[in-house]
């Protein structure tokens, strides 16, 4: 097959495409297999795997028996993209005709060495593709089996097995378990209990025993709004429940502050404090405890939850389960030769990586069986007891022993997705009255006060949620694909061997994806690792050759940079070893740092593939964590590479211009597609690499080579200069700092030093212009710029500066005072100048939705054209006023 175009090398539907990728992160179609970190969305990785493996000359419209008349490249990638079109056979039969026909007839062969939770290799499985994927983690490799091999082979069948095997094991467990949920005297059932860690009170003179509490929300609702409030009496802290229902509010009381802040304990009797690193030192030595505080209920025939305080028979019944334990621990110990309850040490790290998500090595939560209380630790050995059992049962009835192992393994799974859910690092979600995962985003964060679910329930609900992406699964009608473990650095395939590469590496720092998938690597292996040898011969995940960025490798944080960078290299080079001579690779990366992206290009360049085009897609839910109040990046940057032939060296001066050029053409696009922040410079970041990746070797005047570094500082000396450009030459500093701080760090605050490089990067000393009526405020040792909602009008009413005379507008026409505004904007034809508006439309992509800045904004930039109307008609008025 000869070297023509792919579409993705060409045109690509972002908006559309991006779209459809947030919507996936609303359904989470497949998640319900299992947790994974970093998942790709499916809508895009279907569409850009469908543009890679389809050349470009495919008629724009064709015929087809279904489709009637083809739609455009552009509209059939978009609506290929849809969920609801993954199972369409109009739409995914014509995807395979056209990569059939883009090979000769066969269908590619397609790998993803970083397979991780599937999503890549997954789409282009449901493309028709001939599909092999591997990864080093073993729990990986079992997730992508679980979604790439056995419910496409198996089928319907297997289905309804996992689904009368889960059921069968529920009941089990139910009858067993249940007296140690429940029911209330109005039949209600046990929803989630709700306790906190305790430390002792330092003061000598008080004896309390202090609750850890973060607040004292239990819900947060606009017409709902529960506390429990600490009564305090007799030297000890008791609570009662007040809010919406119960009695009222006290005055003064403030529920979201709590007894622990940034790390600071506070004694509700004394107001004696714990120092962040005395509180440490109490735990580590034993003088920890914890107390069950609240009990979540919830009727049948009734929506909503209700509270009460936790009873001496709530106590008594959680003992009785730590006595129901201690039995069945003894018993299944001697049954299985192994400690039920995970007893393996969860590792000390400590360092500058990606080890920093790892936030409980100080606490003495010592093993992976600590990280769950006695109900929860009862409720999962007999889970793995009767999981177990269920195998032998399914081969006593004549089931093939290789069919009863794919069964108990999804009984495995479902068990760890239980856990996930059941464990003492589970916190109470008061804004929606519900309880978060361990895993609610690729971290292990302390939390004092935690949610103990109802284990029944959540075993019932997580059986319902594990089925449905089978369900899917089983209607793909594709081939099973290829998975083995194995290392992206020595993949085990022959030179020249794959039409495409498709994936998505790890992303330096972001995600210490071994140290996470511990926690469920214990439990499998106690469950299904007997099914499973291969995968859990050893005592934790495979760490040494793991592709992430850890600062606690030998030589610090620099060791750790060069070990990504080498490996990253390594993998891309085995990319290119694999890769069939006219072959395709689509590598997606995202990463905010600078350091990240260094790291990544620098192993492109020394892998011998070239990037051919890169395309931003923005995949993230706008509500996400820290999405409303932090500048973290929301696009995923797809770069497009070829192994093909670069040319030898380029001047480091010709290579800036082309550079220059190349993204002053793209910079605007991005900025219409809503890209902005973070997210604009990582865009024109993947966009640089098309440019720069051309040769293979780039010099400066004095033949030294340029390597990423230089080229990350080229395309932010662009951008600094695109933002200029878009203000216009009248643009004074401060709106430029405004506009760079909004596009940089969104509506958080910053610390000082972060600040002020800003700031005197544009020129500015930042001690000079803060102030009270200034945009720019200090808040102790951080820096935050206000929004027009946050300053006085008079601040601003005289104020000759850019920013603050569009803040004067957006004040005075937020208040309804149009004819104010309407006078102010006339004052040298502010108004109908491109200028001022131009600085809006560039600060609104860059705030949240739901900020009032940016919702005052898009409703002034909305209202453009009838104020430039006034703005002309109040002029002609005057002049006819001075002329008669």
């Amino acid at each position: 097959m000869d070297n023509k175009k792919r579409i993705i090398e060409v045109a690509f539907p972002v908006e559309e495409v991006s779209e459809q990728g947030r919507r996936d992160r609303y359904k989470k179609q497949i998640t319900g297999i299992h947790t994974w970190w970093a998942r790709r969305p499916l809508g895009p990785s279907r569409a850009t795997a469908y543009a890679a493996l389809v050349d470009n000359s495919i008629l724009s419209h064709k015929k087809n028996k279904n489709l009637l008349l083809r739609p455009p490249k552009h509209d059939f990638i978009s609506e290929l993209s849809r969920w609801e079109n993954a199972l369409s056979p109009i739409w995914i039969n014509q995807a395979r005709e056209d990569i059939l026909e883009s090979h000769e007839g066969k269908p590619p062969k397609v790998l993803d060495p970083f397979g991780g939770g599937g999503s890549i290799p997954l789409e282009a499985q449901r493309l028709g593709c001939e599909t092999y994927s591997c990864d080093l983690n073993s729990v990986a490799v079992l997730i992508q089996k679980c979604t790439l091999e056995y419910p496409q082979k198996y089928g319907q069948r297997f289905h309804e097995d996992v689904k009368k095997w889960g059921e069968r094991i529920l009941t089990q467990v139910t009858e067993e378990l249940t007296p140690f949920y429940p029911k209330e005297s109005d039949t209600s059932d046990i929803f989630a209990y709700v306790w906190a860690r305790t430390l002792p009170c330092q003061n000598f003179d008080c004896s309390a025993i202090i609750p850890l509490i973060k607040q004292f929300w239990l819900t947060k609702k606009e017409n709902k709004k529960i506390a429990f409030f600490p009564d305090l009496e007799d030297g000890k802290i008791a609570f009662r429940i007040v809010g919406t229902g119960y009695e009222s509010m006290p005055h003064g009381f403030d529920p979201g502050e709590g007894t622990i802040t940034n790390g600071i304990v506070t004694c509700p009797l004394c107001k004696t404090t714990i120092p962040s690193e005395e509180k440490t030192s109490l735990f580590q030595s034993g003088e920890a405890d914890e107390r069950l505080l609240v009990v979540v209920t919830q009727h049948p025939n009734f929506t909503g939850k209700s509270y009460r305080l936790a009873t001496e028979k709530d106590i008594k019944i959680f003992n009785s389960a730590r006595e129901k334990l201690s039995a069945k621990r003894e018993f299944l110990k001697k049954k299985l030769g192994v400690d039920p309850v995970p007893d393996e040490a969860i590792p000390q790290i400590k360092g500058q990586g990606a080890e920093r998500a790892i936030a409980i090595d100080n606490y003495n939560l010592k093993t992976y069986g600590r990280l769950f209380n006695a109900r929860q630790q009862l409720c999962l050995i007999t889970l793995t007891e009767k999981i177990k059992n269920a195998h032998s049962e399914m081969l006593a009835q004549g089931y093939e022993v290789d069919y009863a192992k794919v069964i108990s393994t999804y009984l495995g799974l479902w068990q760890n997705q239980i856990a996930d859910y059941s464990s003492n690092l589970c916190c109470w979600i008061n804004t929606s009255e519900a309880i978060g995962h361990v895993f609610g985003r690729a971290a292990q964060p302390m939390v004092w006060d935690y949610a103990e679910a109802n284990s029944l329930r959540k075993a019932e609900d997580r059986l319902g949620i594990l089925l449905r992406p089978i369900k899917h699964l089983v209607q793909m009608e594709a081939k099973p694909a290829t998975i083995q473990q194995a290392s992206a650095t020595l993949l085990p395939y022959p030179d020249n061997s794959f039409d495409a590469v498709l994936t998505d590496p790890p992303y330096y720092d972001n995600i210490p994806y071994s140290y996470l998938s511990d926690f469920f690597y214990v439990w499998c292996k106690r469950s299904i690792g007997e099914l499973h040898p291969e995968f859990f011969k050893e005592l934790m995940t495979s760490k040494d050759n793991e592709i992430v960025m850890y600062g606690h490798r030998g030589g610090g944080v620099e060791a750790g940079k060069q070990f990504f960078e080498e490996r990253l290299s390594k993998a891309f080079q085995e990319i290119h070893r694999v890769l069939k001579p006219h072959g395709i690779a689509v590598i997606v990366y995202a990463h905010k740092s600078t350091e990240g992206w260094e790291t990544l290009i620098n192993a492109l360049l020394d892998s011998g593939l070239i990037i051919t085009s890169a395309w931003p897609i923005d995949t993230e839910m706008k509500s996400r964590l820290r999405a409303m109040d932090s500048a973290a990046l929301a696009s995923s940057i797809y770069m497009v590479a070829r192994k093909t032939e670069r040319e030898e060296f380029g001047l480091h001066r010709d290579v800036h211009k082309e550079l220059e050029t190349y993204l002053q053409e793209k910079l605007f696009t991005l900025w219409e597609w809503g890209f902005s922040g973070a997210d604009l410079f990582i865009a024109a970041i993947g966009l640089g690499i098309e440019v720069f990746g051309k040769y293979e070797t780039v010099l400066d005047a004095d033949d030294n080579i340029i390597r990423a570094d230089r080229m990350i500082a080229d395309i932010r000396e662009i951008l600094e200069r695109f933002d200029g450009d878009q203000i216009g030459v009248t643009g004074t500093q401060l709106t430029r700092f405004y506009l760079r701080w909004r596009r940089d760090h969104g509506v958080k605050s910053v610390i000082f030093n972060e600040a002020r490089e800003l700031a005197l990067s544009l020129g500015i000393e930042l001690t000079e212009e803060w102030g009270e009526s200034n945009f720019i405020q200090q808040e102790k040792t951080n820096v935050r710029v206000l929004g027009p909602h946050e300053r006085d009008i008079k601040d601003v009413s005289d104020r000759e500066e850019l920013i603050d005379i569009l803040h004067h507008a957006l004040l005075l026409w937020s208040s309804g005072k149009r004819d104010t505004m309407i006078q102010c904007l006339s004052k040298e034809d502010i108004g109908l100048n491109e200028l001022i508006w131009n600085v809006a439309q560039q600060i609104s992509p860059a705030l949240p939705l739901d900020s009032q800045e940016r919702q005052w904004l898009e409703g002034w930039l909305a209202d453009r054209e009838t104020i430039q109307r006034e703005i002309r008609e109040t002029q002609e008025n005057l002049h006819h006023g001075t002329l008669f």
